[in-house]
């Protein structure tokens, strides 16, 4: 049986066992994936392979902000359905290996439940599908299984040796996962009745990794099942052996052939199912070990993602551990994890009406913590307003009544920061009406909007999301904005969907992203002349907040409440130096 499974990452170290609550890198951009490959760096880019139709590829420069690339197939391979009857032509959980400057990419074909099933093999002497010299060659069939055979041959994972030995280990189900010699010059088994050797068994077991570090060779497999979505109950066990063709025994020496497996990786949160590991290959040695594997995501419903995460090697054995990014630094951040209201620490609020004439009024209680998100709700809701005045010329002053409550966040006096990644991961409200915000405000005392400075991360307001700098020159304001529509970013789908948003801030200059793409860019050179100087060198405070109405938002009259802003986490990062 073929289970498309995932892994995911874990704060802390636990011993002896699984890393527990552990959160995955945050990856931006098309990282839907089923089965991912081995990651492998070729130029400046890292590719990565998948399960589907031709079978999937995606791309990325950072190995944060990912994006699909052509499909290895354009038709069906041919030989596949003489060897495996039923398949339909979506290819299975490949992998990628680098060969003496040539690639080898190993496939299954198959019918899901069925044991006729065999791995292919294409050869590419380059990934990047750019180059003149790109073109897949299939070399057709490596290895098949037939019914009442020991095997499944699907899920490969092929390993180079440092003698040069190249390797395939491949398995679901059945007596388990096995292992073959292949030919480095052909990439095929080195002989038709070369050795298979038996590595690992469980009642529900598959998708092998096989790698090696120090002297160990170390074998992940999963238990469990997946294809069901947020039901799939795949976790991700591991065991050790001095030579390669094993025994592999787990940390209390059990042999993984008759059912031992140490923890590696199990669901926690939103992150379901772990499964289907690879290492990341980026051409160096001695280097942090990475590895790629997919999950199923509770806030898409379940669909699989793309994930990265870091191994600890410190003990000898393989543990997880959360790992932020290249040389960033987590120093701040609001999980939202406590029910309740926001965190005292982190955040005060606003009160009353603000700013732009909007309709709502601010208050505390209509924020708070829920299942993980923290919740900015507007409401429908009449009370008379405090601050009422009739001969009052000031707008917040001369509404009688107040007839929309909503609330606004902000870490003002409590945390400042200057330079840094601001990331945050939430959903909008997008109907008409609505102005979320997620931006900045500059901190230092005596120096008020806009001399301090504005940047809007997020924005958005009457069908568009925005992404602005703002300033004070010559005693106007100066505004450096860009705008997207929703109807080009996927429209209702995409209003359904948490979103990521990232400021990546330092001395030169300023990138606002959206799910990993550059919306906006500010050269920081271009505030030198601004009044009271460059307001992006000093440091600032975080807002979110949920208007309704007033200058840009629209009219809320047709909208039925409430309106929810629901953020799921905001983090800050600052480089180790």
């Amino acid at each position: 049986m073929k289970f498309f499974f995932t892994l995911y990452i874990f704060t802390t170290l636990a011993a002896f066992g699984a890393a527990m609550n552990f959160v995955p890198l945050t990856l931006a951009g098309q990282t839907f994936s089923h089965d991912p490959s081995t990651i492998l760096r070729d130029g400046g880019k890292y590719f990565s392979y998948h399960t589907g139709p031709g079978i999937r590829t995606k791309f990325s420069t950072d190995l944060i902000h990912w994006t699909n690339g052509p499909a290895v197939f354009s038709q069906t391979p041919p030989w596949a359905k003489s060897v495996a009857p039923g398949f339909d032509g979506f290819i299975w959980a490949p992998d990628v290996v680098r060969v003496d400057g040539k690639y080898y990419l190993y496939y299954s074909v198959s019918a899901f439940g069925k044991q006729t099933s065999a791995i292919g093999l294409a050869t590419n002497a380059t990934l990047d599908f750019t180059a003149t010299n790109f073109l897949w060659h299939d070399m057709g069939e490596v290895i098949c299984s037939k019914n009442g055979d020991a095997f499944n041959t699907i899920d490969p994972s092929a390993f180079r040796d440092t003698d040069g030995k190249l390797w395939l280990a491949f398995g679901s189900y059945w007596k388990g996962i096995f292992l073959t010699e292949l030919n480095p010059l052909t990439g095929r088994r080195v002989a038709t009745n070369s050795p298979i050797y038996n590595l690992a068994w469980n009642h529900s077991i598959e998708a092998a990794c096989l790698t090696r570090h120090g002297s160990f060779y170390y074998l992940f497999v999963n238990w469990g099942q997946c294809c069901k979505g947020t039901n799939s109950t795949y976790e991700v066990r591991v065991g050790r052996a001095e030579t390669i063709t094993g025994p592999y025994r787990d940390r209390d020496g059990n042999d993984l052939a008759t059912g031992g497996g140490s923890p590696f990786l199990q669901s926690s949160g939103r992150f379901i199912g772990p499964g289907h590991i690879g290492i990341v290959d980026d051409g160096h040695t001695n280097t942090t070990t990475q590895f790629s594997y997919h999950y199923y995501d509770a806030d898409t419903r379940g669909r699989s993602r793309l994930a990265i995460g870091k191994i600890d090697w410190s003990d000898g054995w393989p543990v997880a551990v959360n790992e932020t990014a290249d040389d960033w630094k987590l120093v701040w951040s609001d999980e939202f994890d406590t029910n309740g209201a926001p965190d005292p620490a982190n955040w005060n609020f606003e009160h009353g009406f603000a700013r732009n004439h909007e309709r709502q009024w601010y208050q505390p209680e209509n924020a708070f913590c829920t299942n993980g998100l923290l919740i900015i709700e507007a409401r429908r809701e009449q009370k008379p307003n405090p601050d009422f005045s009739a001969d009052s010329y000031d707008w917040a002053k001369n509404r009688e009544q107040i007839d929309c409550t909503s609330a606004s966040l902000t870490t003002r006096k409590k945390h400042d920061f200057t330079y840094g990644k601001f990331e945050m991961r939430a959903r909008i409200d997008t109907r008409l009406g609505s102005w979320p915000a997620f931006w900045t405000l500059g901190a230092t005392p005596h120096i008020g909007w806009p001399a301090g400075g504005e940047i809007d991360i997020m924005e958005f307001y009457t069908g568009t999301v925005l992404a602005n700098f703002g300033y004070s020159l010559d005693g106007k304001i100066k505004w450096n904005a860009v705008k997207k529509p929703i109807t080009e970013l996927g429209g209702a789908a995409w209003s359904r969907e948490f979103h990521i948003w990232t400021m990546e801030w330092d001395p030169q200059k300023i990138d606002l992203r959206l799910d990993g793409t550059l919306m906006n860019h500010l050269d920081l050179a271009e505030a030198d002349q601004a009044d009271a100087g460059n307001p992006f060198h000093r440091p600032v405070y975080i807002i979110l907040n949920q208007a309704i109405g007033g200058d840009w938002g629209g009219d809320s009259a047709a909208t039925q409440f409430p309106v929810r802003f629901e953020v799921d986490w905001v983090r800050v990062y600052q480089r180790h130096q």
